[in-house]
């Protein structure tokens, strides 16, 4: 091969990766500064980290505690995959079961838990790829009613979401992932009145507990080694970024 053609190849080869860089950088600062205005704005704690790092959102919104931060996501060979903007927001609420629904790319984090009892909700737009599983599908079915389920549909509709709802038992959180870094503080702010939206349907209604936990037992996965329906075995890991809550115990 000609050595001037090389040196072209070379050439722009050089000009791509530089101009990716700078790209991405762009983004990632569009990203801090739109993060910093929303934080200002919501009264919420902001990390930029250095000048490299993806920022970081935290606090009350709407009397509900959210994370909001960039997660990497490893592909299934191993290589580092993709660059995903997650947020997350704490329930209130705790299910005397462990439960998680799922959507995208969190259903393979879902098939991970082992869970056998896998519900199907007979509701239009549920898609044969939302996953719906727990160790006991009574409490299960109880739980996931029209209305919550339509909220779950709502959220999973959004375009490129990933997302995924669950309950250990002791604690609830609802989680979506998206690629777009969020830069737009009033975009950032219609997406998290809409996952608080969601969240307020999934919380228990009062009495709910009570009735939730007469279910318990009746419909219990077999194969469960012993343990109980809130306990979850999982990886340390479990989204690939320390989140809000795991699924394991902290203490």
């Amino acid at each position: 091969m000609n050595i001037s053609i090389l040196v072209l190849i070379w050439a722009g080869l050089s000009l791509f990766l530089i101009g990716f860089w700078i790209w991405s950088n762009w983004i990632l600062y569009k990203q801090k500064s739109g993060w910093k205005v929303f934080a200002e704005k919501r009264r919420l704690r902001y990390r930029g980290g250095k000048v490299f790092d993806s920022p970081e959102l935290s606090g009350q919104y709407q009397d509900f505690e959210v994370l909001v931060f960039t997660a990497e996501h490893d592909a299934e060979d191993g290589r580092t995959g993709r660059r995903l903007t997650s947020v997350e927001v704490s329930l209130h609420s705790s299910l005397p079961i462990s439960m998680a629904i799922a959507s995208g790319g969190m259903v393979d984090l879902v098939e991970g838990l082992h869970f056998q009892a896998e519900y199907r909700p007979d509701f239009s737009g549920w898609d044969s790829s939302y996953i719906a599983r727990s160790r006991d599908s009574a409490v299960m079915k109880a739980y996931l009613n029209d209305k919550r389920v339509q909220a779950l549909i709502k959220l999973m509709k959004i375009k490129n979401a990933w997302i995924i709802v669950f309950f250990t038992g002791e604690r609830g959180l609802l989680r979506i992932d998206l690629p777009d870094p969020l830069n737009d503080p009033k975009h950032l702010d219609r997406l998290l009145k809409t996952l608080i939206e969601a969240a307020k349907v999934l919380e228990l209604e009062k009495g709910e507990t009570a009735r939730l936990k007469a279910h318990v037992g009746k419909e219990t996965e077999r194969g469960g080694e012993g343990l109980p329906p809130s306990v979850i075995e999982t990886p340390e890991t479990v989204f690939d970024e320390p989140v809000g809550l795991t699924l394991e115990d902290d203490d």
